[in-house]
């Protein structure tokens, strides 16, 4: 299976933790997740994503570091169109 987006990899592995999760809770003989689910569900989930290439340790981490890096370029304005006045009439005639 080729993974060919961010999101497509976070369903993917969001879908793989939830049933580890499931399969845990009904192992133990219960019908609603425990708080143990829920975060063996998150650790699966980035497990996953670890695997495909996501390092989402790393940005757990540097959530609200500010980073070192120049700032994002402002959007550049679109050209004006042209009006639409009438063109100009050029008059070549030499007689």
């Amino acid at each position: 299976m080729q993974v060919k987006s961010y999101k497509e990899a976070v369903r993917l592995a969001r879908c793989a933790g939830e049933d580890a999760a499931n399969r845990r809770m009904r192992k133990a003989g219960r019908k609603v997740w425990s708080a143990a689910d829920h975060d063996h569900a998150a650790s699966i989930t980035q497990k996953i994503l670890a695997d495909l290439g996501f390092d989402i340790a790393g940005w757990i981490v540097m959530a609200g570091v500010p980073r070192n890096e120049p700032p994002e370029p402002k959007a550049s304005r679109r050209p004006r169109r042209r009006s639409k006045a009438a063109p100009v009439q050029l008059d070549f005639a030499f007689a």
